[in-house]
């Protein structure tokens, strides 16, 4: 695995780690909207997936780059998210809103990470991320139902 691969998978990594921490913050807010066993499933997917990627890695022997690479990108991310969502971590709308754009970005990366698991043959990375890209497409049409739904609740209240 080369340097670009590795860096891919450290900002996939990144995007893990900083949905977990958003869940994580944004919790009760994103609980009522959700409920407990859609945002269970939420945080054991990230989990999974954030396991899969240490373990790829560490095999690959590129676990160096791909923690730093993590590191850099997740600090970035985080910044984006403190713009976007401002504090409001009791404000589901807005937390959704943000995972508009994060799940958007989300499915890219992922779709690099298949695009360099096709042309090193290596299928368990390419089904890794396959699955990833489903998943996260998922939750980017969560958000989109959730929101619309709220939209017209709020239209006529």
């Amino acid at each position: 695995m080369n340097e670009f691969t590795a860096k891919k998978l450290g900002e996939v990594l990144a995007f893990n780690r900083v949905e977990i921490d958003t869940l994580s913050q944004g919790r009760a807010s994103l609980l009522e909207k959700l409920g407990e066993e859609r945002l269970l499933e939420i945080e054991e997917k990230n989990k999974i997936h954030g396991e899969a990627l240490l373990k790829i890695a560490t095999d690959a022997g590129v676990i160096d780059i791909t923690l730093a690479k993590a590191k850099a990108t997740g600090e970035k991310l985080e910044k984006m998210r403190e713009l976007y969502v401002a504090g409001q971590w009791d404000n589901a709308v807005e937390l959704l809103e943000w995972s508009g754009f994060f799940e958007g970005a989300t499915i890219v990366h992922w779709a690099l990470v298949r695009g360099s698991a096709e042309g090193l043959n290596d299928e368990n990375l390419l089904m890794l991320a396959q699955e990833a890209i489903s998943w996260h497409t998922e939750l980017l049409e969560l958000g989109e139902e959730e929101l619309t739904a709220t939209g017209a609740d709020r239209a006529t209240a």
